[in-house]
């Protein structure tokens, strides 16, 4: 380490025990620290740990991801939690609105200051929003768009891949890349791109089809692509993200969060299904989210709504299953009555097991109930790991096609039943991907999850789908991704990462070994 003090900004050989774990809740090592500020700070780091001959470079941003993606396996962490500036925004011809900020920035200051910013250029007022929506809003900016992170309005919108206008990229050698959309392009699977210091990276894109559903798994590769896309969702491998263009939305006149209540599964399921084909009616408002949650899902925000200040009513013995539907109403207006009313009825829904918010208080409660889920699955395997320390919580991330999301629905019901685990559902249905949280009480019951999850994963992928919707392949899923694209594509991947990154210094051991 005493190669990297020559550097005005340094690591510290001393690492608090908060920086070597994540939501994950894995725990690694590492010998050394740093905080840079700027880009051109985190590039004299990445000079400095490469002169000393760190093995790994891991960058972190909030440490949210579930992952492991920013767990440390020894070398130096390179945190970039303080790099959170918010430079001035701009307009284009267009009158659409673009935001730089650092990649430490969290989301929830992102959004507290959208509420007052205004657009350079952009004479009419507006409101701007900026819409992937990550459970949990302390999620850093760069980890967002590192890991394409998307959220239950990804299904109108689209994950963060669909927000991001440009990028500013350090290398492993220090040197930077600086990318624009459509600006930098491949021809077919050919591409070339030029560094700060001129050095150009030339080489070929690997081969493969990527699946035709929510993906964030391993690189995104297509034909003639942006290679700005690139480095967007590869985890850390490819460079450090070290500066982001945000493209902005108009904030909808209006929201509306209905909330409704199934006795029965199908009867959900069928909602869902035809709401699906039913919503491109109700232009100009949109349909922005639909969110599941089981009976096990249920039941544990119902125990636990004192505490999260849930302003829940007496439980019904009918209310098994709930959906979460979001519109936003741009027109200002209301939801046709087909959509919210009568076609509930016809699902076996009533308007009496159903809730609405449209004013913003009412609005936060609803999403506090969205969100309650995963926290309280987190505490449960918490507590849990006291007693059974390598125990961890098992939560699936597969995404389907339409077409198979009741026959992943049966597939789900039918192996967790045989194997007795217990276990909630919940999550993003509108683009056929729920979480199955199973939560083991011991290491058997881990084992058995485990092998539940890939056979899971397994028959996903002979049906199209994908073996991470949103959360990333890090650490934790190096096995399913491989099992998801073969030996050849994951040769092809490991190439890529060799052009970008020779001394395989970024990130190393996550996507593959």
């Amino acid at each position: 380490m005493n190669d990297l003090k020559k550097h005005k900004i340094q690591f510290t050989p001393s690492v608090p025990v908060d920086y070597l774990h994540d939501e994950s809740r894995k725990t690694g090592t590492a010998d050394a620290i740093a905080f840079p500020q700027t880009y051109e700070e985190s590039s004299t780091l990445v000079r400095a740990a490469a002169a000393s001959g760190a093995k790994d470079i891991t960058v972190q941003g909030s440490r949210t991801g579930i992952a492991a993606g920013a767990v440390p396996d020894g070398g130096v962490i390179i945190n970039l939690s303080k790099m959170d500036r918010i430079d001035s925004g701009r307009a284009d011809a267009e009158g659409n609105a673009y935001l730089r900020v650092q990649p430490g920035l969290t989301l929830a200051d992102l959004r507290r200051h959208l509420n007052t910013f205004s657009v350079p250029g952009i004479a009419q007022p507006a409101k701007w929003i900026f819409t992937p929506d990550p459970t949990e809003t302390s999620a850093s900016i760069g980890g967002m768009a590192a890991c394409n992170a998307s959220g239950a309005c990804s299904f109108a919108y689209g994950p963060t891949r669909d927000h991001v206008e440009a990028l500013t990229v350090v290398l492993s050698d220090g040197d930077t890349l600086r990318l624009t959309r459509g600006q930098q392009k491949a021809s077919g699977l050919s591409f070339s791109v030029e560094t700060d210091s001129g050095l150009q990276i030339k080489g070929e894109l690997p081969r493969f089809k990527m699946p035709d559903v929510k993906n964030a798994s391993g690189y995104w590769i297509r034909p003639d692509m942006d290679l700005l896309d690139l480095f967007i969702g590869s985890e850390g491998t490819l460079g450090i993200i070290a500066d982001v263009e945000l493209r902005l939305r108009t904030k909808p006149p209006g929201t509306l969060g209905v909330l409704c209540y199934f006795s029965d599964e199908s009867d959900a399921l069928r909602f869902i299904t035809r709401l699906r084909k039913a919503a491109p009616s109700a232009a100009p408002d949109l349909l922005t989210a639909i969110e599941y949650f089981d009976d096990g899902a249920l039941a544990l925000i119902r125990a636990n709504a004192h505490g999260m200040g849930l302003l829940l009513p007496p439980p019904k013995l009918h209310w098994s299953f709930a959906l979460y539907i979001e519109w936003a109403l741009e027109s200002g207006g209301e939801v046709p009555a087909d959509l919210t009313g009568s076609l509930l009825n016809e699902c076996g829904g009533h308007g009496s097991d159903t809730w609405v918010a449209a004013d913003a208080p009412s609005m936060d409660k609803l999403r506090t109930f969205r969100h309650a889920v995963p926290e309280q699955v987190n505490a449960i395997i918490a507590e849990r790991k006291r007693g059974c320390p390598d125990l961890t919580k098992l939560g699936t991330d597969l995404s389907v096609p339409d077409n198979h999301l009741l026959d992943v629905m049966r597939l789900y019901r039918r192996d967790l039943h045989k194997a007795n685990l217990e276990h909630v559902i919940f999550g993003h249905i509108g683009n056929n991907h729920v979480h199955v949280n199973i939560l083991p009480r011991d290491m058997d019951e881990y084992l058995c999850g485990k092998e539940l999850y890939r056979a899971w994963a397994q028959q996903v992928v002979e049906w199209g789908g994908s073996v991470s919707a949103e959360h990333g392949i890090g650490r934790m899923k190096k096995d399913l991704l491989a099992l998801m694209y073969g030996a050849e594509t994951m040769a092809g991947m490991r190439r890529l990462k060799n052009l970008f990154d020779p001394a395989r210094r970024l990130n190393s051991g996550r996507l593959f070994d």
